[in-house]
């Protein structure tokens, strides 16, 4: 054998040691070495503060399903050794259209923001009919058809697009083609807008928790800014047993 033949050999018996190792190391418990951090969705209880590594991997194989996909006021159940829990998924928010990023907008549906907003465009009156969408183009669903007439706050203008992002008594509804929207009298000679931003998707939620005789119920927020699905802390009320 040569000197490199030798090298090589002893470099990928060096690999496959490292990869067994670290295929047990995750086989006993310690998770894939490659895994990102896990998140506890239960820290806003006092009992979820208790979790083991394996049930808060149980409780986010039911939690982040449900928050992503699934129907509002249906409960995802899971259980893990002594402890049982429930995530029932609630009202849609946005955040990050706000000078204060932390400010949750409510939302009504499930909305596109794909696209980069420039916020804060001020009150605009409708033309005419106008149909509200899902989305920034004219593929995007309808939700709803509006009344010529109609006011409604532009929450942010997608940048390059004749789109705006529109929200009625508070609430995000959808986007409307910027050509169906003159601005309200007396709002013609506001500055236009603010900062560009990034939509953030949230979603409220409630959660049981259960361990032999004690059981915990409470509710929360989560966003997902870019990390995946996190809990907002502001947004977490203590537990109420």
């Amino acid at each position: 054998m040569t000197e490199n033949s030798y090298c090589n050999a002893a470099a990928l018996k060096s690999f496959v040691l490292g990869a067994i190792a670290l295929t047990v190391s995750a086989c006993a418990g310690g998770g894939s070495p490659f895994e990102t951090a896990r998140v506890n969705y239960a820290a806003g209880s006092d009992l979820g503060r208790q979790l083991s590594s394996r049930e808060v991997d149980a409780l986010s194989s039911a939690f982040v399903p449900a928050i992503t996909s699934g129907a509002s006021g249906k409960p995802a159940v899971w259980s893990s050794g002594s402890y049982s829990g429930s995530v029932t998924p609630g009202e849609y928010f946005v955040a990050n259209l706000k000078p204060d990023p932390a400010t949750l907008l409510p939302v009504e549906g499930r909305i596109e923001f794909n696209d980069p907003l420039q916020t804060e465009r001020g009150l605009f009156v409708l033309k005419g009919d106008a149909n509200l969408r899902t989305g920034p183009s004219m593929e995007a669903r309808v939700v709803t058809k509006l009344d010529g007439g109609t006011s409604v706050d532009g929450v942010g203008k997608v940048v390059g697009k004749p789109w705006m992002l529109v929200a009625i008594n508070g609430v995000v509804r959808g986007y409307i083609h910027e050509s169906l929207l003159v601005k309200a009298p007396g709002s013609e000679l506001e500055l236009a807008g603010g900062p560009t931003r990034r939509a953030q998707f949230c979603r409220g939620f409630s959660q049981t928790l259960t361990l032999f005789a004690q059981t915990d119920h409470w509710q929360g927020v989560v966003c997902d800014r870019g990390e995946g699905w996190r809990l907002e802390p502001a947004a977490v009320p203590a537990p109420s047993m």
